[in-house]
């Protein structure tokens, strides 16, 4: 067998193209909730490397250094042959001076994920989507869902609040440094004037809020958010009401929404290492179009 050969993207973006748009049609053979897409040149990241085997390109992998980390997303990757992407890592990771690595990779390319995790990379979140079709919100007995106000603030700010410290604890283990009660309400305060949140509701259960929900219009033109698509940015419930059906009302209460505003799909995300968020959505229908794998060397 010809011995696996390295060169710079910059010589081979042609061939990378061809590789990435191999890549795509495979995984909308497994999803075709994913947006269709022309070109994919301009889905390549700007540097990187490209293994080739006889002449004949097999792999290639890139990123962008941000800070402390390496930031390898949805186009950055694509392999005929796997088990070249390790070589490449090797080729990149001492190049780039840091010792953090996410990328992201097809939920469908086990070949594609098992060579990650071979170089220690493990599963930390999930990129997914479902249909919106034929969708009725469930109901609940003393709780009802209505939109949002301003007066509703201060239960919002907290429940933004809530989540960021329920995933710095156990297993989670974010690292993130929490902001005050003060802080949260100011990066809520201008939501009712932002265009691209069209849908924000909160469930009331005898006159106290018990959890809310957002929808935002995500950004269409990458290689995961198809078209008539919009994204289910936020759910959190009281932690008092867990498991009384208040996260159910309120996901029922958007998808059924989304749907009879004509958006075919929405798409969603989530920490595998949240442990309510990692049960709750899939059982919601939601399906894993991409996971963002991460590495940390000590």
């Amino acid at each position: 067998m010809p011995s696996l050969e390295i060169h710079p993207l910059s010589e081979l973006r042609d061939e990378a193209a061809r590789l990435l748009r191999e890549r795509f049609a495979r995984q909308r053979e497994a999803e075709p909730l994913l947006p269709e897409i022309e070109g994919f040149t301009s889905h390549l990241p700007s540097e990187g490397v490209v293994a080739t085997r006889g002449g004949a390109a097999v792999a290639y992998l890139g990123g962008e250094v941000e800070d402390d980390t390496v930031w390898m997303r949805f186009g950055a990757c694509a392999a005929s042959e796997a088990e070249a992407v390790r070589d490449l890592f090797a080729e990149l990771s001492g190049r780039w001076g840091v010792s953090r690595f996410q990328v992201a990779v097809p939920a469908s390319e086990a070949e594609l994920i098992d060579a990650f995790f071979r170089l220690a990379f493990g599963c930390q979140a999930v990129w997914a989507v479902r249909e919106t079709d034929a969708y009725t919100a469930v109901q609940l007995q003393h709780t009802y869902v209505r939109p949002s106000t301003p007066d509703d603030l201060a239960a919002i700010a907290g429940f933004d609040q809530a989540l960021w410290t329920h995933q710095t604890k156990e297993p989670s283990f974010s690292g993130l440094s929490v902001p005050t009660a003060d802080e949260f309400r100011e990066e809520w305060s201008n939501l009712w004037d932002e265009d691209e949140y069209p849908w924000h509701v909160v469930a009331e259960r005898d006159g106290r809020v018990v959890g809310h929900a957002l929808l935002y219009l995500r950004p269409t033109g990458d290689l995961r958010v198809p078209q008539d698509n919009i994204d289910l940015a936020h759910v959190v419930t009281a932690e008092e009401a867990r498991g009384s059906g208040v996260g159910l009302l309120l996901t029922t209460s958007a998808v059924a929404w989304a749907n009879e505003q004509g958006y075919r799909s929405m798409t969603t995300d989530w920490r595998m290492v949240n442990l309510l968020s990692s049960r709750f959505w899939p059982r919601r229908g939601f399906r894993p179009q991409y996971f963002r794998l991460y590495r940390a060397v000590p």
